[in-house]
């Protein structure tokens, strides 16, 4: 398997199309982000362990030569790559460290005598492992502590010769095989040991931090903790890459999953024909939300990519885009979850057919299944966003600190009247406003309660003593928090009595709050997929396929207020009536897209190559058991188009 999916591998980077893509990342032409992405979807649909492959050494090793190297770095170690004169890896990950990449173990200390750098592996903890095409990669981008004089200067990227030309381990590398993996089996993962490998100078990536010959370090960021995040964020572009690939997967499983639901019978009325099994409630109940989520993810990607698009072309530093650093980490997460629930409901609502490995869901489930904790774990990511958002809440505070206090005095006020009884007949429940304003509100009020919450865990302020009569619930915590920023800044600087903050009641505070942490988290990607979905409706061209996603759209919005609808109830958004009203549109917007949904399968353009499996009307002599007639929609007449009986419904939106 690994053969073959190197052999896929080398045979997929020779065609023109990707010669040229590659070719485009290496000049940074506009757009080559968006495209790169979309590749990389594609090859994911085809084979996950080719796209996987293909992005570990493209898009980690290549990238991390092109975002943390210098032009001459890129013309040595990038080019070559391109013309598959060896293959790389990406090595950060250790066995005491995976999310945690300041605490790395890994050193790399400089001789000044012979003007290198020594790689070692210190420790058991200190050892690489999951690195991916570790049996095969013959240079390896190791993150490690830079070490001059004694004195470490952080984590940095050094390129470490692993194989010669004949495939040979230098001396000083252990490469150990993991074996066996729950899926992805075509690419070798294997762990990596340094002792005492010695590596020229120049092979430190140094746009960020460099070493003179004389042992100086220099760098155009002074401070360690910044620079670090710097060379973090240079690589935002390949956790974006796996929200497109855990995309691929979900949009191929539910392709699967519903073309069969269209094909087979199953029950029906007494002396009538059984019913298709996409007629039944629980199966359009679970398959055509995911779909509808599918199309917000599918947006909103693209939203971010042309973000780090427009960002890259202009040479900004992504450092300075924390909103898309959030963004792209809360998709990352956010995608492959649902593509993993995603999976598991086609997996079952396609029974026992969908457990073979002829049908591919269960292969796709397998080989996704690393996305939730690959390129970032996804709690961690949670986290980087929720740091933003608060950085965010607390900037207006600190720069314009009375316009800050009465915006958020009106937004309290006008959340307070949201939830009273008047509010519910401003907007019908269940239209596009009443679903946005809802999103947009559990997202404040999560966002204001933990600004609250840590504020209060973490300062012990003056102006507590003259609120002590208050009771201290979220909203009057707030204002406390409110009147010391406004007295800290009236008075220059805080007393002694003021502030006092110990870096351990950070910590503490911030780990108490975890859970609230993720449902923030949560909420702020709800809130901007389905504000992404709505713009992506209103800008289509297509009346019919305007219409037809709208419905869609609506039914992405329904189901985030349906499964917080509990959320809802107790900050009185809801009335039991309305959480009523809530589950039957829901239930009705599923009955009414099921037919649609083949429509905007088909607008999906997988090759039936791809899809692959029998039982979406694909035949396979290897399983002719298997085989299901494709799928005929009650208006579509059969056509002798593309595949046995199957025909391209008409839908214009690309997606």
């Amino acid at each position: 398997m690994r053969d073959l999916t190197f052999q896929r591998v080398k045979f997929t980077m020779g065609l023109p199309q990707l010669k040229r893509a590659i070719q485009e990342q290496a000049e940074k032409k506009k757009n080559f982000v968006r495209r790169s992405l979309v590749i990389g979807e594609v090859l994911s649909i085809a084979d996950m362990a080719t796209g996987v492959k293909c992005g570990i050494i493209y898009w980690l090793f290549g990238g991390a030569v092109r975002n943390l190297g210098s032009p001459g770095h890129v013309a040595k170690w990038f080019q070559p790559l391109q013309e598959q004169k060896y293959t790389g890896m990406f090595a950060m990950t250790e066995r005491g460290h995976g999310s945690n990449v300041r605490g790395i173990q890994t050193e790399a200390t400089f001789d000044l005598t012979a003007q290198e750098f020594i790689i070692d592996t210190p420790c058991e903890n200190a050892k690489k492992m999951y690195i991916g095409n570790a049996m095969e990669g013959h240079y390896a981008a190791v993150f490690a502590q830079l070490i001059i004089n004694g004195r470490s200067q952080g984590p940095h990227c050094f390129i470490v010769p692993v194989r010669d030309e004949n495939g040979s381990l230098y001396p000083g590398v252990t490469v150990i095989d993991m074996l066996h993996k729950e899926g992805l089996h075509g690419v070798d993962n294997g762990i990596l040991i340094f002792d005492k490998v010695r590596i020229p100078r120049e092979n430190l990536l140094d746009k960020f931090g460099s070493v003179a010959p004389d042992g100086q370090y220099y760098s155009p960021i002074k401070n360690k903790s910044e620079r670090f995040n710097v060379m973090l964020a240079a690589l935002t572009p390949s956790r974006l890459a796996v929200t497109f690939q855990a995309m691929g997967a979900m949009k191929l499983g539910l392709t699967i999953a519903i073309r069969y639901s269209h094909s087979r019978r199953q029950f029906g009325p007494k002396a009538k024909e059984e019913v298709k099994i996409i007629e039944h409630q629980t199966q359009y109940l679970r398959l055509m939300p995911h779909l509808a989520t599918a199309l917000a993810l599918t947006f909103t990607s693209r939203y971010a990519g042309d973000l780090l698009d427009e960002d890259i072309f202009h040479e900004k530093d992504l450092v300075n885009s924390r909103s898309l650093q959030a963004l792209v980490a809360g998709l990352k997460a956010y995608s492959t979850w649902e593509n993993i629930t995603c999976l598991q409901d086609c997996r079952e609502c396609t029974g026992g057919m969908g457990y073979m490995m002829e049908n591919r869901i269960s292969g796709l489930k397998c080989d996704s299944d690393v996305f939730v904790t690959f390129e970032g774990d996804n709690v961690v990511m949670l986290q980087v966003v929720v740091r933003e958002l608060l950085a965010q809440y607390t900037k207006q505070y600190e720069e314009r600190p009375l316009f800050g206090l009465l915006r958020n005095w009106t937004e309290s006020v006008s959340d307070n009247l949201r939830t009273s009884f008047l509010a519910f007949n401003m907007d019908a429940i269940g239209n596009m406003t009443f679903l946005l304003k809802a999103v947009s509100f559990r997202e404040r009020v999560l966002q204001r309660g933990l600004a609250a919450r840590i504020y209060y865990k973490v300062l012990i302020t003056s102006c507590l003593d003259s609120c002590n009569s208050l009771q201290l619930d979220g909203r009057n915590i707030e204002l406390v928090h409110q009147y010391s920023v406004l007295d800290q800044q009236s008075q220059g600087i805080p007393s002694r009595r003021q502030v006092m903050i110990k870096k351990e009641d950070i910590f503490s505070a911030w780990n108490s709050c975890l859970h609230h942490v993720a449902s923030l988290s949560l909420a702020h990607i709800h809130r901007v997929t389905l504000e992404q979905f709505s713009l992506a409706v209103g800008s289509c061209p297509v009346r019919e396929d305007q219409t037809l996603l709208m419905k869609f759209c609506l039914l992405y919005g329904t189901k985030l207020v349906f499964q917080e609808r509990a959320w809802y109830l107790e900050h009185k958004y809801l009335t039991p009536a309305s959480s009523v009203q809530i589950r039957s549109q829901l239930l009705n917007l599923c009955d009414s897209v099921k037919e649609d949904a083949l429509k905007v399968i088909s607008a999906f353009n997988i090759p039936h190559s791809s899809i692959h499996a029998p039982i979406a009307g694909i035949p396979n002599p290897r399983a002719a058991w298997a085989f299901y007639p494709p799928p005929q929609p009650q208006e579509q007449p059969k056509s002798s188009g593309e595949g046995v009986g199957h025909q391209r419904l008409k839908f214009g939106a690309k997606l």
